[in-house]
């Protein structure tokens, strides 16, 4: 049984990660059987070697890095989603991942959560089971963490952007997607593939977030993208 090493789940996603997300989506689109664990955060350094979520423990294996997850469990248990699509095809599937992967990820995601106070107020608790408050301890760390955070968006060019620019930056992103899918009803055509399950948690992770902010009214007005991950939902349960 594959062992999923997440966060927590949260406002009805799998996980407050969206690589988290990806995953749990990844492997319940293959029908490969998994468990989902929270990973406690004080343990998380010494657990995984790049500090970082998802891993999973698969037969005692301990693979980290979603994509790199994902490329395990092809190769070990079949490429259950993406086999029938063309070199070229899985060239442009693999352009969109990089897209929202290492561009909307930091304007969409990132951006959001860990600049804006009021959001990063509203964000917190999601680190702690419902119902409780984040102790002083809790806070602290998440505030020296949200240093480390920025320091890795500005490092990425989008963190030295204003807002303005970067709400630009992620309509251009969400265009291009909903430009892209048009009357698919999923990503890359006819049926789900493993591309999809990156789109739609980053959609997700941008649509159905708890907090006002105008980057997820606009993904929420791109019908499209709406309906597309409505069908994901209605198909997957996740």
């Amino acid at each position: 049984m594959v062992e999923v090493y997440g966060f927590t789940p949260s406002w009805g996603l799998p996980d407050i990660s969206p690589f988290v997300t990806k995953l749990v989506n990844y492997l319940t689109m293959a029908g490969i059987p998994f468990e989902y664990r929270i990973q406690p955060l004080d343990s998380l350094a010494a657990t995984s070697p790049t500090a970082k979520l998802p891993y999973i423990l698969d037969d005692g294996k301990q693979v980290n890095d979603s994509t790199t997850i994902i490329n395990y469990l092809k190769d070990k248990y079949g490429d259950k989603l993406d086999s029938h699509l063309s070199e070229s095809e899985k060239a442009v599937g693999l352009a969109f991942q990089r897209l929202v992967e290492e561009n909307t990820y930091w304007s969409g995601i990132i951006y959001a959560r860990w600049r804006n106070n009021e959001v990063f107020s509203v964000y917190l608790p999601s680190f702690v089971p419902p119902g409780q408050e984040p102790v002083p301890e809790l806070v602290e760390a998440m505030g020296a963490y949200r240093q480390k955070i920025w320091g890795a968006a500005s490092g990425h060019g989008m963190g030295l952007r204003t807002g303005e620019d970067v709400l630009d930056n992620l309509k251009a992103d969400l265009d291009a997607l909903s430009a892209f899918l048009a009357d698919k009803p999923f990503f890359m055509g006819a049926e789900p593939t493993s591309y999809d399950a990156t789109i739609y948690s980053t959609f997700r992770h941008i649509a159905d977030v708890p907090w006002d902010w105008a980057g997820r009214d606009y993904a929420r007005s791109k019908a499209n993208l709406v309906a597309y991950a409505e069908r994901m939902k209605a198909r997957y349960g996740v």
